[in-house]
């Protein structure tokens, strides 16, 4: 039988990464392309879609592609076809992108929440099992969350589930990307990181920080503030698998056993807490690709179920 592919692509608001993932998710064909010139204007589903046909010609030409599968940094309804709201990237509000890609290209088309894409990966790649409730923390710029239980993606009533980094904080100014006040990503996120390098270590590259500074009171304080709504969501799911991830555990000297730490003293005892389990996200330009191509292939394995 021949070898059948996903087009799997994750969108960033610098990058776009895209490749080829077969039935086993094993990629090909991996390239990275400027997000400027493809999504980040007010064209962007005919740049997208031109993007792809650019793609599949230059890479796919021998391949059979049954779907394309994009991880956006949006909130997607919950029907999964129309990306909604992208604070970081120009053009991608209101976007019927699925409706539109399957009109112009006459392929199936999937889109989700970029980290549930690279959560999926995430579980392949520690052979995490899809029974039970597994939870993924993302903490970069922002702070992204993803929430699987007994293999299905949490999504919500509205398509605007876990979104751990709006969750209300007390004493906290300011206004978030959301437009809501005293989101605890006004905190905990590399954002904050960002403003706490400034403001107390002008000195520093913020690639160093953790490394020349890891011991330093502000940074304590910011880990702990990391851990707070890491710990609430552990406290409420109990969940049987815990996936850490992100740029911020991936910088220089990042204190895993610190922020570990913070969160078992604020978990609650004597459970969760005393049976945690941890494990950190590859590394990888491709797990955000890897994981829309799982995604994309196990819709298309789900419609060949129900037809």
């Amino acid at each position: 039988m021949e070898k059948e592919y996903i087009l799997g692509i994750d969108v960033g608001g610098t990058n776009i990464r895209a490749g080829l993932v077969d039935e086993s998710y094993q990629l090909t064909e991996f390239v990275i392309e400027s997000s400027a010139q493809i999504v980040d204007k007010q064209d962007a589903t005919d740049n997208l879609t031109e993007f792809v046909k650019n793609y599949l010609k230059a890479h796919a030409r021998e391949k059979k592609v049954i779907g394309i599968s994009i991880g956006f940094p949006s909130t997607i309804d919950k029907a999964r076809k129309t990306v909604l709201s992208t604070p970081n990237i120009k053009g991608l509000d209101n976007v019927e992108v699925v409706d539109v890609l399957e009109e112009k290209l006459g392929i199936s088309t999937f889109i989700d929440k970029d980290v549930n894409m690279l959560m999926l990966c995430d579980m392949y790649n520690g052979s995490i099992p899809d029974n039970g409730v597994t939870v993924g923390f993302y903490l970069g710029t922002g702070l992204g969350n993803a929430i699987c239980i007994d293999g299905e993606l949490l999504i919500g009533k509205n398509g605007a589930s876990a979104e751990l980094g709006h969750i209300p904080s007390r004493d906290v100014d300011g206004i978030c990307g959301c437009g809501n006040k005293s989101c605890v990503e006004l905190f905990a996120s590399g954002k904050q990181l960002k403003y706490l390098c400034d403001t107390h270590f002008p000195d520093s590259f913020i690639g160093d920080i953790f490394k020349e500074h890891a011991q330093d009171l502000v940074i304590k304080k910011f880990i702990h503030d990391l851990a707070i709504p890491v710990a609430t969501e552990i406290n409420i799911l109990d969940p049987d698998y815990i996936i850490i991830g992100g740029g911020l555990p991936q910088m220089d000297g990042f204190p895993k056993k610190q922020l570990e730490d913070a969160i078992h003293e604020f978990a609650r005892k004597p459970y969760p807490e005393q049976n945690l389990s941890f494990s950190y996200s590859e590394p990888l330009q491709e797990n955000g690709v890897i994981g829309a191509g799982i995604y994309g292939m196990k819709q298309i394995r789900r419609k060949r179920r129900q037809s």
